[in-house]
């Protein structure tokens, strides 16, 4: 970033630099965006580890003394590190909008390449912040001149460094130039592998005679999400990290090279690459190796159509639930969450006495009521329900509305059919009194009734309720993304309109219902009292008592809006 981009985010036209503040133990203590800005600006040969944390959070003052004891640490004195931390407390929009997912959490930056490292950071986490800057300064520094090396603005997915064949079986693995040797005990332990499980003999050696034996030096990028996945790897020595990158980053203030956030991490005899050759997507996460790491590699093309790797047969349910769990893409499953509020909703119902409670027909059955209708006389239409109507109608516009800005907030993948599958699962969860609402808003907006919403209608429907500062470019903007499938779409079916309406919906339900647990309006809310709320409701239907926010330590702060799209599936 130039310095006169950063006048421009800044508004600061003086040409004399921001004086920036360091508190007692050398660490800047910066107040807002201006000075993290200008930090990034005045340091372009610096790695710089910065600390974003709430004053009212318990883990953050938990992590506070052993942050300043590694910034204070002699071994980095001759290094080029700096440290800064940012308080949430005035800039929350401004630190979410980095991709602060929890409190307290670290970046690290390296010089021109930006973001290196986001990860959460409680106090039990310090080994890993240690390690982190490790890694990064083994991998970004010269370790003859101690200056930051140059970037060479690589951001695609690393090739290895080399490649071997298998040449056969032995008591022990060898390497040698070109092949390589594999243990028997390594080969008993790929013939059980899930997937490899169901293979004929014929059918396991004729793979692992066209497999490939790869390895990676520490920092590769072996896989990258959004790309197309051909390849499936097994590690056998070494470690990488799982790292995704939410949908809803802003890519004008993401560098381009930054991979996401770290969400787990596999080790020898784990493996990877298999979501994507089972379920046809892009990639759902990016994997970068931690050290020096070999791994067995397996192209989708050599793979036998009896695995639902060959992407030709298709994988169980409880397969694809697991591969979604390990690359965090459908963190929770929202049926749990409907119920638990259709069973608050029928918990306010008359229904008997506490201790014996009574079944209401036609509210907790499809039944009809025993008791006979009395039919009476309709009497006429009053102004009162006239005005009653319209104002009801004016309530569902004002949905509708809401459903649009959520829309406008969202950055689809074009052309992933997942996007389409996930709002349908949304759509099936509606009731059928919301359904028929959504449904009925609709055909208010569809004000020609051929089926379709159009640029002029959703305008129109806007103006009613007051939006009327949305501009034409918005408005086709909010129509594209309705189907994620096609990029260039003019006009909203039902069925997409009914997609986003549930998506939206059961965003503001969470969000709305998290944002009670925070009275400072931070966007922040303790990990520990969101799990009581989720596992609370839960167990009020439910013998399950595992728990739901799995973090190490409840004191955690999460961003509970990017929660909710975690929770739906949209991140």
């Amino acid at each position: 970033m130039s310095l006169s981009e950063t006048e421009a985010q800044t508004g600061d036209k003086d040409s004399t630099p921001l004086q920036l503040q360091q508190d007692k133990n050398g660490i800047y203590d910066l107040q807002g965006k201006e000075d993290h800005l200008a930090l990034l600006e005045q340091n372009p040969g610096k790695i710089i580890i910065m600390k974003f944390f709430a004053p009212w959070c318990r883990a953050c003052k938990g992590l506070e003394p052993k942050f300043v004891q590694i910034a204070k640490d002699p071994k980095y004195e001759s290094l080029p590190l700096v440290f800064a931390q940012l308080s949430v407390a005035h800039s929350k929009e401004y630190v979410k909008s980095l991709g602060v997912l929890a409190l307290p959490s670290i970046h690290i930056y390296a010089g021109q390449e930006g973001l290196v490292e986001n990860f959460p950071c409680g106090p039990s986490k310090v080994p890993v912040l240690k390690k982190k800057i490790a890694q990064v300064v083994n991998l970004k520094v010269d370790p003859d001149t101690y200056e930051l090396k140059p970037y060479c603005g690589s951001g695609g997915e690393s090739l290895p460094c080399t490649d071997r064949f298998i040449a056969g079986t032995g008591d022990e693995t060898k390497l040698s130039v070109g092949d390589v040797v594999v243990s028997q005990e390594t080969m008993d332990y790929l013939r059980k592998i899930p997937f490899f499980a169901d293979f004929t003999d014929e059918e396991f050696d004729t793979l692992m005679s066209k497999s490939t034996y790869s390895t990676f030096e520490a920092g590769s990028i072996i896989m990258k999400q959004g790309m197309p996945g051909e390849t499936f790897y097994v590690i056998d020595s070494g470690a990488v990290e799982i790292l995704v990158k939410g949908a809803f980053e802003d890519p004008l203030t993401t560098p381009s090279g930054y991979l996401g956030t770290v969400v787990n991490q596999l080790g020898k005899h784990e493996y990877f690459g298999e979501r994507s050759l089972i379920t046809g997507q892009p990639r759902a996460a990016s994997i970068r190796a931690v050290e020096k790491t070999r791994c067995f590699t397996f192209d989708i093309a050599d793979i036998p159509e009896s695995s639902s790797l060959s992407g030709k047969a298709l994988p169980t349910k409880e397969r694809v639930e697991q591969v979604n769990d390990k690359y965090a893409v459908d963190y929770y499953d929202i049926d749990l969450i409907k119920v638990q509020f259709d069973e608050a909703n029928k918990a306010t119902q008359v229904r008997g006495s506490p201790n014996k409670p009574g079944i209401i027909k036609g509210v907790d059955t499809d039944d009809d009521s025993d008791e006979e209708i009395e039919v009476r006389e309709v009497s006429p239409r009053t102004s009162k329900d006239a005005v009653l109507s319209l104002l009801v109608r004016f309530k569902l516009l004002r949905q509708a509305g809401r459903c649009f800005d959520y829309i406008l907030q969202t950055n689809p993948k074009w052309g992933d059919v997942g996007e389409l599958k996930r709002r349908s699962l949304l759509v099936s969860k509606l009731t059928p009194a919301e359904r028929s609402e959504f449904l009925e808003v609709f055909k208010m907006i569809d004000s020609n009734g051929d089926g379709k919403i159009s640029m002029p209608e959703i305008k129109k429907a806007l103006n009613v309720i007051g939006d009327e500062n949305r501009s034409e470019t918005q408005i086709m903007e909010i129509i594209n993304k309705a189907d994620p499938s096609i990029d260039g779409n003019s006009e909203i079916s039902a069925n997409e309109f009914l997609g986003v309406m549930a998506e939206a919906e059961f965003y503001n339900l969470f969000k709305e219902t998290f944002a009670t647990l925070d009275p400072q309006n931070s966007g922040y809310v303790q990990a520990g009292k969101l799990d009581n709320i989720l596992c609370g409701l839960r167990d009020l239907i439910s013998d399950d008592r595992k728990s739901i926010i799995d973090v190490d330590d409840k004191d955690m702060l999460i961003d509970y809006e990017t929660f909710s799209r975690m929770m739906i599936g949209s991140v």
